[in-house]
């Protein structure tokens, strides 16, 4: 009974619902957030359009922080025989996740890095 109502009320209100989908209670999926949404009004502002790796790190910490909290990834993408390239070659604004600057010459898939056998 419950979920006819709730499948009527749907319909009344111009939505549609999969009954059965969700557990009870529990609501849908949230889109991913973009960096810009997740930033709000922090995300830096630069006068050219591009936000400088200086304007990131000013509340990310430094470059070897960074690089030091992905260490458990391979390859790391903030260790890169590049040096430190600026922050929006991998993090846009308008995407959710980061696109790897590296995979233009390479074919990386990051992963966590193995445990070493013994």
């Amino acid at each position: 009974m419950k979920k006819t109502l709730l499948v009527l009320a749907a319909f009344a209100f111009g939505a549609t619902i999969s009954v059965g989908t969700y557990a009870a209670g529990a609501a849908p999926a949230a889109q991913p957030q973009t960096l810009a949404q997740k930033h709000g009004p922090a995300w830096p502002k630069s006068v050219d359009g591009y936000v400088t790796k200086q304007q990131c790190l000013q509340c990310h910490g430094p470059y070897d922080k960074l690089a030091q909290t992905t260490a458990k990834l391979e390859p790391n993408p903030h260790f890169s025989h590049l040096g430190q390239v600026n922050c929006e070659d991998c993090h846009k604004a308008d995407a959710a996740k980061p696109q790897l600057m590296c995979n233009q010459c390479h074919q990386f898939t990051l992963r966590e890095k193995q445990a070493a056998a013994k």
